[in-house]
């Protein structure tokens, strides 16, 4: 059993009795501050009357133990006043390098409790345990090591994990957490490379009045980047901190998109806070979810589950309270999960795991999906995860692997024409010519790319590659706007080549002439973008003297193209897409005005399909 002192921190030992409130307030130094020396903290606990501290530390002469201890910071505890004021001395040098939490708990005559976690970063300190180790981990056994980051240099993170090792976002479906996963907005926002760690910080400011955190997947949007195969071993060290709202964990799965009916492995699931209406956990949650399965009698399959009681394991320590290291064996015969190293649930592998490759996926959620409540305000709406290191084994590594999207092959029957509206100098909004973009029923390849807010493009080619012989485009904006009408908007639920075509567009009063149009009867389908708002607009085609209006509402669709029908402002409905119909002209126009109301929108690209 974890040792009596523990129960006073409430990580899931004594589950019931007490009353626990928010009454520690930290003066000095503020949460998340950057320390060395001996540093004095600073609190005040209203109506509590004695507190005490406690921060891991590593082996010492005294206790030399491999796990490390918890050392007591006030050994002769803190007498708390009428005005709950008291102070304590971190001495910093004595303490692990890098991230640090002290821990402070109080209580008062009543039996009221109250637990605060003061993240800090311990510039100075001691150098323990950090980096991956010399060693390969022992359930490792028989395998390669296949793949490694120990975060110790340039972090390499896109929105969509194109053209770098990850993704800030779970690939094709599902974000999760309340404050949102966020595209990577710049240095710590939400990721940042600090000392040997990558650091993952969760905020709610003015910048994201909703919050923000952040996800790495190993894998992008287009399913390329790094799988394992079975048998194989994939284990991560991190650290977070356990308040009311968090939610790290480290997990894989085979099948990226809804209904895909793929595995997932949920290595940690950890989730912070205590009292009533928190998690109140003893310590983490391992589940494997065989999603959209049945078994031979026709039932769903079981999601195989443990809670690990990690106090009582190895050093006792909390998630939050210092580094560990969470892992799984797929094998062919059994998948294992453990703890530092101890095996802590053990369950036969599912078919899909083990004839599939997995990917992981490593995040800081703050509440969302997980239904417990979010209180991180006297950590002044901050809270930050610490990942150390993550490294993969298994028989041989498949580097080239893709899983292939949903409606991987162009739908097109007859031919068509893509014009994308790329941004100059932007690979990341430019179609390659076998990327397949557009809507269901005429998808297609071999788009061309328009770049820049003006231009004139004559050597054009249709969906099967070919020349358009005779075709040209020009497309402009008013004068003096062109260094912002053409830009990136954001994924709206997209993937793969149509989330390509819909990143780059040409906001309100942009122009496109085509002609030379060789199609005896066509449709022009116009694909509207926008930035995080959405907003309403208007989409003019004028060919032989004639004109026609279609009106849309462009908001979250789920990643599906949705035609707006609506002729007026008035009968505009929620869409990304308009179409004009029983074309015949051998050119036209479009312009258009995305500004009608909400936010800012445009046309990301224009497909002209020849129709029976």
């Amino acid at each position: 059993m974890a040792e009596d002192h523990y129960l006073e921190f409430n990580q899931g030992q004594d589950r019931g009795g007490a009353e626990w409130v928010q009454a520690i307030a930290v003066s000095t130094p503020a949460p998340r501050s950057e320390v060395k020396g001996d540093v004095e903290v600073k609190f005040k606990a209203k109506g509590m009357v004695a507190a005490k501290a406690l921060c891991w530390q590593q082996p010492t002469k005294e206790q030399p133990g491999e796990w490390g201890h918890d050392e007591n910071l006030t050994p002769n505890g803190i007498t708390l006043g009428d005005s709950g004021e008291g102070s304590f001395i971190f001495p910093a040098e004595r303490f692990p390098n890098g991230p640090a939490n002290v821990r402070i708990f109080a209580e008062s005559k009543e039996g009221k409790k109250d637990i605060y976690e003061l993240q800090l970063f311990n510039l100075g300190g001691v150098k323990w345990n950090q980096g991956i180790p010399k060693k390969d981990p022992p359930a490792a056994k028989g395998l390669k090591q296949v793949y490694a980051d120990d975060f110790n240099g340039p972090l390499s993170i896109s929105n969509d994990g194109r053209g770098s090792r990850y993704a800030s976002h779970k690939p094709r479906f599902g974000d999760f957490s309340g404050w949102q996963f966020s595209d990577v907005l710049g240095e710590g926002k939400p990721f940042s490379q600090t000392g040997t760690w990558l650091k993952i910080a969760a905020r709610k400011d003015d910048a994201s009045p909703k919050g923000r955190s952040g996800i790495i997947s190993s894998v992008n949007m287009d399913g390329k980047g790094f799988w394992a195969k079975p048998p194989a071993y994939l284990e991560c060290r991190f650290t977070a901190q356990s308040a009311p709202g968090t939610w790290p964990a480290f997990w894989t799965i085979t099948g990226l998109d809804q209904g895909s009916n793929g595995d997932e492995l949920d290595i940690i699931e950890a989730y912070g806070g205590n009292g009533s209406g928190h998690p109140n956990h003893p310590g983490y949650s391992i589940v494997t979810h065989p999603w959209g399965q049945k078994g031979s009698d026709g039932k769903e399959k079981p999601h195989p589950n443990t809670v690990v009681k990690m106090m009582d394991l190895g050093g006792k320590s909390y998630w939050s309270t210092t580094f560990h290291t969470y892992a799984v064996s797929i094998g062919l015969d059994d998948t294992v999960y453990y703890f530092d190293d101890i095996e802590v649930f053990r369950h036969p592998s599912n078919p899909v795991s083990k004839e599939n490759p997995h990917c992981f996926l490593i995040n800081y959620a703050i509440g969302g999906i997980s239904g417990w409540p979010i209180d991180l305000e006297r950590y002044g709406n901050g809270s930050d995860m610490y990942v150390d290191y993550v490294r993969v084994y298994a028989k041989e590594a498949i580097p080239d692997h893709v899983l292939p999207l949903p409606g991987s092959a162009p739908e097109i029957s007859t031919h068509g024409i893509g014009l994308n509206f790329s941004v100059a100098g932007d690979a990341g909004t430019e179609l390659a010519p076998g990327d397949i973009a557009g809507v269901k029923g005429v998808s297609q390849t071999s788009w061309n790319n328009l770049p820049g807010a003006s231009g004139r493009a004559a050597e054009l080619k249709d969906s099967t590659g070919k020349a358009a012989e005779g075709l040209s485009a020009t497309w402009e904006v008013p004068a003096g706007d062109q260094a912002w009408r053409s830009k990136t908007g954001r994924e709206w639920g997209f993937n793969g080549g149509n989330l390509t075509m819909q990143r780059g567009y040409i906001q309100s009063g942009g122009k496109l002439a085509v002609k030379g149009i060789r199609y005896p009867r066509y449709e022009v389908h116009v694909y509207l973008n926008a930035d995080d708002n959405g907003g309403s607009g208007r989409v003019s085609l004028q060919a032989s003297g004639r004109k026609e209006d279609r009106y849309y509402k462009l908001g979250w669709h789920e990643g599906k193209f949705i035609e707006s029908v609506g002729t007026t402002a008035e009968t505009a409905a929620g869409g990304n897409l308009v179409v004009f119909r029983g074309q015949t002209a051998g050119e036209f126009s479009l312009d258009w005005d995305g500004n009608l109301s909400g936010g800012w929108t445009g046309v990301s690209g224009v497909q002209i399909v020849e129709t029976p």
